[in-house]
C-alpha cells in the first residue's frame, strides 16, 4: 500500500514539474529582437546620393539657390580682397584687378631666398606686362628693420627691379594669408579664387609653368 502511494506520490510531482516546465517555456520565451532602439549609422556614400537626389532647401521646384562663397587662404577659396599703397603712393586693390591672373608674393629685404628669387620676378615681370597677368610684390615692412619704405625703395631701385611693389605696413594682409615663412606667392586666377600657391623660392621656368598652368588652363 505504502509502495503504491509512494509511486502515486511521484507521478504526481512528476506531473506537476512538467507543467511548470512548460509553463515557464511561455512566460520566459526569447523574443526575436527587433530595431526599436537601435541606432544605424548610414553609409556616407549613400547620404551624398540621398542629398543629391533632393532639390536644394528653400526650393521646392529644385532650382539652384545661391550658395555663399567661401573665402580663405587654400587652393579653390575666393582670395581675401586687400588694398595696399605702391611705390607711387597710389592705392592698388586686389578685387580690382579681376578679369587677370594675379601673382602675388609676399618678401623682406632680409630674406636671402626673397632677394635671391626676385631677378625671376623681374623676368617674369618683363615677359607678361603686356598679357593678362600682374605681378604683385607685397613687402611685409611691418618686418624690416627700418619700417621705411623710403629704404626698401632705394634698395629695388639700387637692383634695378620695376615690377609692382605694394607695402603691408602693419602686416595685416600678411597674417589674413597665413604667410609664416618668406617668400610665399599665391597666384590668383582670373575670377579672383586661388590657383596655386608655394611656400619658398622659386626660379623663373617654376614660375613661368605655374602661371601658364592658371593663364591657359
Amino acid at each position: 500500500m505504502r509502495q503504491r502511494q509512494g509511486m502515486k506520490l511521484l507521478l504526481m510531482i512528476m506531473v506537476l514539474l512538467l507543467t511548470m516546465s512548460m509553463l515557464s517555456g511561455c512566460l520566459f520565451r526569447r523574443e526575436k529582437p527587433t530595431d526599436k532602439g537601435k541606432i544605424t549609422v548610414e553609409d556616407p556614400k549613400k547620404q551624398d546620393q540621398a542629398q543629391e537626389s533632393q532639390p536644394p532647401a528653400g526650393d521646392a521646384n529644385g532650382d539652384e539657390s545661391p550658395t555663399e562663397e567661401k573665402t580663405g587662404v587654400f587652393v579653390g577659396d575666393k582670395a581675401f580682397d586687400f588694398t595696399l599703397l605702391d611705390r607711387e603712393g597710389n592705392e592698388i586693390s586686389l578685387s580690382s584687378l579681376q578679369g587677370k591672373v594675379v601673382f602675388v608674393n609676399f618678401w623682406a629685404t632680409w630674406c636671402p631666398p626673397c632677394v635671391q628669387e626676385m631677378p625671376y620676378i623681374q623676368a617674369i615681370y618683363d615677359q607678361y606686362q603686356k598679357k593678362d597677368v600682374v605681378i604683385l610684390a607685397v613687402n611685409v615692412l611691418a618686418t624690416e628693420k627700418s619700417k621705411d619704405a623710403a629704404t626698401v625703395n632705394q634698395f629695388l631701385e639700387e637692383n634695378g627691379y620695376t615690377f609692382p611693389v605694394l607695402y603691408d605696413v602693419d602686416g595685416s594682409v600678411t597674417v589674413k594669408y597665413r604667410v609664416s615663412a618668406f617668400p610665399a606667392t599665391y597666384i590668383i586666377d582670373k575670377d579672383g579664387y586661388i590657383a596655386d600657391f608655394v611656400s619658398g623660392a622659386m626660379n623663373k621656368d617654376t614660375m613661368e609653368k605655374k602661371i601658364e598652368k592658371v593663364l591657359n588652363p
